[in-house]
Order: structure tokens, then C-alpha cells, then sequence
């Protein structure tokens, strides 16, 4: 389960534009003239307009990622149905900002982190759960086990046992579920936090 603190230190502010004409403008389209009080009462209801704008942030993320200088892909590990909850965290206390603001302030935040080449992708299966993740997304998982004391191994970028074990001794550190699995939450906050 999220729990509330799960988007404490996110702090989002308007970015400024890479891209426009010679005044920096440029013409806004979709999703993004909504206010975050529609974009957070269209997702209580999980209507057709919340999927669409889900449908919305993946296209603004492809775009960014095919403008954005060494960028492969912005989001690292995180999925659209995460963002959209950081999103809607944001846009509850923020019920008056534009969600192209939003969305553009959460995609130049994620820009440090991004995959700036083309990487593997892994399926992790455990049961009824799978991720696929980057190869140097597991790498990176690896490297801040190690740097919390928790991973003892050599940094490979494999989906070991000892990843496992260093991932589940971390869940329960922070207080999750220890199941060893990259969920989401655990990701976002190992390597977000």
C-alpha cells in the first residue's frame, strides 16, 4: 500500500520551455489545459478522460524523449500509472495548477536520472508479479543496496538472489512488505528518495 509520505519531498515547479518559437510559446493541446481539481476528480472516478490523459503522459514522455538531448527514456523504472499517482498527489494540495505544468515539472525532475542509451530490458517474475526493467536500472538498484550497507555482491545488473535478499532487507527497513520484488513504491523510493 502508498502511503502518504510515498510523495513527500516532491516538490514540483513550473519548468521553463526547450522548444518554441522565437517568444517561447508554443500551441498546448489535450490533456494539459486541464486544472489538477479535474485531472484529480476524473481519477476518483477512473473515467475515460483520466485514461486518456494517462494515454496523453505517455505521449508526452515518447515526444520528450525523442527532443530531449541524450535521452533514451526519462523514466528510468517508473511506470505511467506511478507518475499519475505522484501527479495526483501534487495535484490535490494544488488543485489550480495546469497539468502540462505538472507533468513537465515531473519530467525535468526525472531528467538527472534518465537512461541516457539504449539498455536491456529484464523480466523479473516472482509468482503472479512481473517488471521488466533495464538492465542499468538494476545496476543502479545494486549500487544503492551496496551504498546502504545492504548488497554485498558484485554490481552485475543481474536479477540475483543476493539482489533479492538486499531488496527485501531494504523493504524492511522502510517498513514495506518484504517480498524482494522492484515494485513501484519500493523503486520509487530507493532510488527517488
Amino acid at each position: 500500500m502508498m502511503r502518504s509520505w510515498f510523495f513527500s519531498g516532491l516538490l514540483l515547479h513550473a519548468a521553463t520551455a526547450i522548444a518554441a518559437d522565437a517568444n517561447g510559446e508554443f500551441a498546448l493541446k489535450g490533456a494539459g489545459f486541464l486544472t489538477c481539481k479535474a485531472y484529480a476528480e476524473e481519477r476518483a472516478r477512473r473515467s475515460d478522460v483520466y485514461y486518456m490523459i494517462g494515454g496523453w503522459l505517455d505521449g508526452f514522455i515518447s515526444a520528450h524523449n525523442k527532443y530531449a538531448h541524450d535521452t533514451y527514456d526519462v523514466t528510468s523504472f517508473e511506470s505511467a500509472e506511478l507518475l499519475l499517482r505522484v501527479i495526483d498527489g501534487h495535484c490535490k494540495a494544488n488543485p489550480d495548477d495546469r497539468l502540462y505544468s505538472v507533468i513537465n515539472s515531473l519530467v525535468t525532475q526525472l531528467g538527472p536520472d534518465r537512461m541516457q542509451e539504449k539498455s536491456v530490458r529484464v523480466e523479473i517474475v516472482e509468482g503472479r508479479r512481473k517488471a521488466v526493467l533495464y538492465r542499468e536500472t538494476i545496476g543502479r538498484i545494486q549500487t544503492k543496496l551496496t551504498q546502504l550497507g545492504l548488497y554485498k555482491a558484485t554490481v552485475d545488473s543481474a536479477y540475483t538472489d543476493a539482489t533479492r535478499s538486499a531488496l527485501m532487507a531494504y523493504q524492511s527497513d522502510i517498513g514495506f512488505e518484504m517480498t524482494g520484488f522492484p515494485d513501484q513504491a519500493t523503486l520509487w523510493h530507493l532510488l527517488r528518495n
